[in-house]
């Protein structure tokens, strides 16, 4: 209880927004101020669906391992660019040593890269075969030829003796590339807690659907007792400012709950209504977040 405090107050001095992490216990974490937010969405492909998807005739996949430097290139390149589009929210900013960690921390990953008809890397796709499985770790694609491709080669190990799986962010819609879905098995799985560190911070990094105020009242952080208070979010074209008021709050929750809402996947009026937020003056408003693209473990 001690270190977990220490950490979080730590964390707060060196000027951290948040701080996720694998939970052994969703109600442990929680007593800290963790909350779910990051989820993953895992498809179980059966075997026979695979047929749909044959090799392809414009591009090219290459095939190979993390030592292979045009690969290795490739994949970072696709992954940088999608961080450049800034609509991501809690995805990793991995730097060369993490990147060189997780094929570590996966030994035996294969890498499929699709190049397209310019040559140019639309799509990769991490995997590894153990233990009767085919389990994609990772896959991102820019272009639905870049997925159909990767989707080939998951087919081209098509076997009855296998299991597939595939790792996907909770936004994701590659079950629609399957002319026929009722044999996919999809889940949403939490995966990552997420504690609001500074909220201030947090709330400065997000914008508002719409132009104007709104007042959120923040309780319940027994660590860092900074967060607590009311909050006005004043969004003025595409800046966001943000203090401390002492006016009443348009809307009342504990951090944990509103962790849901600014770093989760419920929208504020889900979160009303579903009782997690108190509403006490209607605003025609949310929050924009942006898309969690989390494959990373630590």
């Amino acid at each position: 209880n001690r270190l977990m405090n220490e950490i979080i107050l730590e964390l707060y001095r060196q000027n951290y927004a948040i701080s996720n992490l694998a939970p052994f216990s969703e109600s442990f974490y929680r007593r800290y101020g963790y909350e779910n937010a990051i989820y993953e969405k895992m498809y179980k492909l059966n075997p026979a669906y695979l047929r749909f998807f044959k090799s392809v005739k414009e591009g090219k996949i290459v095939r190979g391992k993390w030592k292979d430097s045009d690969l290795k290139e490739a994949v970072i390149k696709l992954y940088q660019d999608k961080l450049n589009q800034n609509n991501q929210r809690n995805t990793v900013d991995r730097e060369d040593w993490w990147w060189d960690r997780l094929d570590t921390y996966y030994p035996g990953r294969f890498i499929c890269v699709y190049f397209d008809k310019n040559n140019q890397p639309a799509g990769y796709m991490f995997y590894r075969i153990r233990d009767r499985e085919f389990r994609v770790k990772e896959l991102y694609y820019k272009t639905p030829q870049a997925a159909k491709a990767l989707l080939s080669i998951i087919a081209s190990h098509s076997s009855s003796d296998l299991k597939y799986y595939v790792k996907m962010p909770e936004s994701s819609l590659l079950g629609e590339f399957f002319p026929e879905q009722e044999g996919l098995k999809v889940q949403i799985l939490p995966y990552m807690m997420t504690r609001i560190i500074n909220v201030e911070q947090v709330l400065e990094a997000l914008h508002l659907i719409n132009t104007g105020k709104i007042k959120i009242e923040i309780t319940d952080d027994e660590i860092v007792a900074e967060n607590n208070g009311t909050w006005e979010i004043d969004q003025i074209n595409k800046e966001t400012k943000v203090r401390k008021t002492e006016k009443d709050p348009h809307y009342s929750g504990s951090l944990t709950n509103w962790t849901k809402v600014l770093l989760g996947h419920l929208t504020l009026k889900q979160a009303v209504r579903l009782g997690f937020i108190k509403e006490h003056h209607l605003v025609d408003n949310d929050f924009i977040k942006g898309e969690v693209s989390f494959y990373d473990y630590f």
